[in-house]
């Protein structure tokens, strides 16, 4: 496969300077949502701007865990003036030289004279030295790895499960039950490869409750604040289906929307347009807006079936060492 992306309007939308396209050519790079808005990438890049206004110069060193494409570094690269040191890492064999191509090809010059690690691995666990800045938008929800490979389904929406269930605290873990072991398993080990001062940007779904979220960061023994949430629309196939899989194995409902209807409500309500930015109202009070639209993994699977819209809360945090 070969396709060619134009990111240049995902870079307008989040306010940072850059025109390009990258080259999707392994079959587990990450694409881009046909809206930028819709995409992870947005409140990723986002999320980076943020730091580069407060942290800006004194970020030196960072590190972007499961890459995909290399988007986010190449926001960096434009964003962080005194970067030294990048780390780009992702568990995919060989998808590394098409990553380091994309960064090459839209930030050459920003990579001159800093030193730069392409490595393939889990988290953090190839990092060699503590960084500044630690990126992860990595799946969250877990599957035997049998079953990944046997029908050959894409790692950027699913995870090896027993690579994180010693994390576990017991079939009745709340962060079992919602699929957040694999995010606790990022959280500590970023932790460990943070430099003092530094910050870990990480991005998960609204789909799960608020309180299991802040289970996680505890557990994890990091400080935390949510950065942004949007109302994205979801088009992946394969994403519902897992989550609804997991939904009937674990007995939960994940949180997810009939799209049109959740827009409007948000038009009405708080007269934002999605996948605009949502501010000045908290997780609960959105939740409980959202609520004559909600439908569970297995409707939303069902719906997206029928080709109808399916949407979704999404949220960026930071975290640092406590």
């Amino acid at each position: 496969m070969n396709t060619s992306i134009d990111i240049t309007d995902l870079f307008i939308m989040a306010g940072i300077e850059h025109k390009g396209r990258v080259q999707i050519t392994h079959e587990d790079m990450s694409g881009l949502e046909p809206h930028p808005k819709n995409d992870w990438l947005y409140l990723g890049l986002l999320s980076l701007k943020e730091i580069a206004k407060r942290e800006g110069v004194f970020i030196r060193s960072s590190a972007f865990i499961g890459s995909g494409n290399g988007i986010e570094t190449i926001a960096a690269l434009k964003l962080f003036p005194n970067l030294e040191t990048i780390f780009i890492t992702d568990l995919v064999k060989n998808i590394q030289p098409a990553i380091i191509k994309n960064i090459t090809a839209n930030a050459n010059e920003e990579l001159k004279g800093i030193r730069t690690y392409c490595l393939e691995g889990r988290d953090c666990s190839p990092l060699s030295e503590p960084v500044d800045l630690i990126y992860g938008n990595l799946p969250l929800i877990m599957i035997d790895q049998r079953e990944i490979e046997k029908h050959r389904l894409s790692l950027t929406t699913l995870t090896d499960e027993q690579m994180y269930m010693h994390l576990s605290q017991g079939p009745y873990d709340m962060l079992t039950r919602w699929s957040l072991l694999s995010q606790l398993g990022f959280l500590l080990s970023a932790k460990e490869k943070l430099a003092p001062g530094g910050s870990i940007l990480t991005f998960i779904g609204g789909r799960i409750p608020y309180y299991a979220i802040e289970q996680c960061f505890r557990r994890a023994g990091v400080g935390y604040r949510k950065l942004f949430t949007s109302f994205k629309r979801q088009s992946d196939g394969q994403f519902f289906k897992q989550y609804a899989e997991y939904e009937t194995k674990e007995g939960v409902d994940f949180a997810f929307y009939d799209y049109k209807e959740a827009v409007e409500i948000l038009r009405q309500k708080l007269g934002i347009i999605a996948p605009e930015i949502i501010v000045d109202i908290e997780d609960a009070d959105l939740k409980i807006l959202l609520a004559p639209t909600l439908i569970s993994a297995n409707k939303a699977y069902e719906n997206y079936q029928k080709g109808m819209s399916v949407g979704h809360i999404a949220h960026a945090f930071e975290a640092w060492n406590d």
